[in-house]
């Protein structure tokens, strides 16, 4: 049974009754079957929840659950063991089990869970090279459990006072004794990488939290999570709070990283699997989008969605003639419904707004491959509103919204939502001097001009009408996306860019397949 790093065994003084070795194994197994038990119908839930609400991002718990069903097997040869012996007892006391309790404690305080043990690294990643390698894993923290979307990191450690004590009383000697002797050249420069590090100035910086916290803040700095790094959040179980005198210090170092500490954190009382289920689990699924404005700025490639066949229909046939890509479309769509379980959801309420560059290009792939109701739904969600077509449409009349969710209605196989506010307004896209002037003003950060210049003539017109405006954009341009990020990372200044939702994958429209093989 091997100690898991953050669990921390006492040291044990193994005067034991004849029936403490029994009564040990039976309460760690029904303890560690409980967590099981949780474990299961949470990734259950989340198996119900991802075919239910087709949610985009998994929560990577499988290494978690075989971490505990591997303590359950260890648990479990123990129990045929001889339970008086005094290896048997200090193995059952060394146990990860309340390690692992506590992580998946901390976990169902949290909520939209992203993943459990997950490595992060700053620097270079691991290489096949061995000692590439090597160096690469000293450049690592290890995470117990990623929260918030993401933008929350959890450590957890049930260390207890008196080893946090007894850790630093030897660190104070060891640094005392170190001292008394001196160091060399190569001694004194390893020091000082390590003070680059870990801040190993003198006896806290020995202690193994803090220099835990130390690799987490690097770690944390080298990551950035909607354009913010994320934050660290330790949690003690096992210390008081207020927290002995002698720990206030040590205490407060790890603070100084910017890290937040939760202590005296109890174990919540015994509840029902059903309980869990209706009040906790919810809680903890991925959030399905980010926090979208009153106003939602459509890109190019989510009106193509909205007109798609493949997003209304709930069975599409597939034929031997479509390409790989609209199978995999049509698949999905099989799966997850995209409309229904997702965009519609996300749009309920929200005023849509599109640029008029946007519209022009999807009229452009509609007018070429659009099958006969990709072409009507165009009309529908934009209710033939396009400067590019005025004279098409001089005579038309405007439609109200419950007209055009009724008309789209007779092309759609899934009831098409009153919140669905059409026709998706037609806006005009930021000029230059529109964009120079927020900078000047201070609600865009200086690289604004730069990511504006090197953008294409529509993504400029999509993603910059969203920056200014303050709005979300909703794109399925992964590419476009994250070159923007990595812009606003590599500025170097924290600056926050422009909120888009990636909303992945795209539809394409199924499209005349004579056009398409030209």
């Amino acid at each position: 049974m091997a100690q898991e790093y953050g669990h921390i065994a006492e040291p044990q003084t193994l005067q034991t009754t004849s029936s403490e070795g029994t009564v040990l194994v039976e309460a760690l197994l029904i303890r560690c079957q409980n967590l099981l038990d949780e474990l299961e119908a949470f990734r259950d839930f989340l198996r119900d929840a991802k075919q239910r609400q087709s949610a985009e991002h998994a929560v990577d718990i499988k290494q978690f659950h075989g971490r505990v069903a591997t303590e359950m097997v260890s648990l479990q040869k123990l129990a045929t063991a001889d339970p008086n012996a005094e290896k048997t007892i200090h193995i059952l006391k060394s146990s990860n089990l309340p390690f692992y309790e506590a992580i998946w404690e901390a976990a169902k305080a949290s909520r939209a869970l992203v993943a459990f043990h997950k490595r992060f690294y700053w620097g270079n990643r691991p290489t096949r090279n061995t000692k590439q390698a090597a160096a690469a894993q000293k450049r690592c923290a290890l995470l117990d459990v990623v929260a918030e979307d993401g933008d929350e990191w959890i450590k957890v450690s049930t260390v207890s006072e008196q080893c946090l004590l007894f850790e630093l009383a030897k660190a104070r000697w060891e640094l005392a004794d170190s001292s008394s002797e001196g160091s060399d050249d190569e001694d004194a420069a390893e020091c000082q990488s390590n003070q680059d590090y870990h801040a190993e100035e003198d006896e806290l910086g020995r202690i193994e939290l803090v220099r835990t916290a130390f690799d987490l803040r690097r770690a944390s700095q080298a990551h950035r999570v909607h354009y913010k790094h994320p934050r660290v959040r330790f949690v003690l179980p096992r210390i008081r709070d207020p927290p002995p005198a002698d720990l206030a210090p040590l205490l407060e170092r790890v603070r100084s990283t910017g890290a937040i500490i939760d202590l005296s954190v109890s174990h919540c009382a015994s509840q029902s699997i059903d309980y869990i289920k209706k009040t906790i689990f919810p809680r903890l699924l991925p959030s399905p989008h980010p926090l979208l404005t009153s106003t939602l700025n459509i890109d190019c490639t989510i009106l193509l969605a909205l007109a798609s066949d493949l997003s209304y229909t709930a069975n599409h046939p597939i034929y031997h003639s479509y390409n790989g890509a609209i199978r995999r479309q049509i698949e999905l769509e099989v799966q997850e419904h995209l409309l229904p379980s997702r965009l519609w959801p996300a749009m309920a309420d929200k005023n849509l707004v599109c640029t008029t560059e946007a519209v022009e290009r999807m009229r452009e792939i509609v007018d070429t491959i659009g099958m006969p109701m990709e072409k009507a739904r165009t009309e529908l969600i934009l209710d033939g509103r396009s400067q590019q077509y005025a004279n098409e449409y001089s005579n038309h009349q405007s439609r109200t919204a419950e007209e055009l969710r009724r008309d789209l209605q007779s092309y759609s196989d899934y009831p098409v939502p009153e919140g669905f506010r059409l026709p998706i307004r037609i806006v005009a896209a930021p000029t230059s001097s529109q964009i120079s002037a927020a900078v000047q003003a201070g609600k865009l950060p200086a690289v604004a001009e730069t990511i504006a210049d090197v953008l294409t003539h529509i993504n400029r017109s999509v993603f910059m009408y969203g920056w200014v405006h303050g709005c979300t954009t909703v794109s399925s341009n992964r590419t476009v996306t994250k070159a923007i990020e990595t812009m606003i990372e590599k500025d170097g200044k924290g600056e926050k860019g422009p909120e888009i939702w990636l909303s992945e994958p795209a539809r394409s429209l199924l499209g005349k397949e004579k056009e398409r093989r030209k």
